[in-house]
């Protein structure tokens, strides 16, 4: 294991032990990757009143195996609150439209995020439900897929203990 992927472990460990004990979880504080590398493309947008989507990056990836790059927009939405959200649009080489994926983020813990995996090209996702609110741990899952015949196919399911900020779980 590398030092980056040993102190990354190191962190999260200690993170989800002293917190464990307590009401609140402390903040992330990771350098969380979704796994996209550098994109293809960049658009930014302008947002006078700090609401909209400020910037889509664009990666033309091979999701489904067929030899043939699809395309994925990454874009964030800004709401102008602590509850602004990343956006995955994976659309095919033919056209079709395969999913948008969100994240949902409040200011001290995310309840759901995507890390996509190359080679094979999985998607896997680490969510949780809201609970009375954001910063109350509840119980969390992972699920894996994998695109195949044009459709998004769940491979691995797997629930994890209460939690707050699911990016722990990637």
């Amino acid at each position: 294991m590398g030092a980056d992927a040993m102190q990354k472990v190191l962190i999260s460990f200690f993170a989800l032990l002293f917190c464990t004990s307590c009401s609140k979880q402390v903040e992330y504080t990771g350098n969380f990757s979704d796994g996209l590398t550098t994109p293809d493309k960049t658009e930014t947008f302008n947002l006078s009143d700090g609401y909209g989507t400020k910037q889509i990056d664009i990666f033309y990836i091979d999701v489904d195996n067929n030899g043939i790059k699809d395309t994925i927009k990454r874009g964030r939405f800004m709401t102008g609150t602590a509850h602004s959200y990343t956006f995955y649009d994976i659309q095919l080489d033919n056209g079709k439209k395969l999913a948008r994926l969100t994240t949902l983020e409040g200011a001290d813990c995310v309840l759901r995020a995507y890390k996509f995996q190359k080679q094979p090209f999985l998607i896997i996702s680490a969510s949780r439900d809201i609970g009375k609110d954001y910063i109350e741990p509840t119980k969390a899952m992972v699920e894996t897929f994998e695109i195949k015949n044009s459709k998004m196919k769940s491979v691995s399911y797997k629930e994890h203990r209460p939690i707050c900020d699911v990016r722990y779980l990637l």
